[in-house]
């Protein structure tokens, strides 16, 4: 298992973004000039998730640092509080 940070390839990069239409899978908003893209993983490395473009997302750098490395369902009930 590799647990080091993501080195995706630009081509990779724009696939995914285009993929998720340059929406934020967690707050579903687009390009914010003061918040970077990030690629995040479905299911965590940690989690015996992989880094195939089926288990990445685009996200804002802040939504995925403030969710962490929960999973979907608990990461989007604390998102609603």
């Amino acid at each position: 298992m590799n647990s080091r940070r993501l080195r995706l390839p630009m081509k990779d990069y724009l696939h995914i973004a285009e993929r998720d239409s340059w929406t934020c899978h967690w707050c579903g908003v687009g390009y914010l000039s003061n918040d970077p893209w990030e690629i995040d993983h479905v299911r965590p490395l940690a989690d015996g998730g992989t880094n195939h473009a089926t288990n990445l997302r685009l996200c804002h750098r802040s939504c995925n640092r403030d969710k962490g490395t929960w999973h979907d369902s608990t990461a989007r009930e604390a998102a609603t509080r």
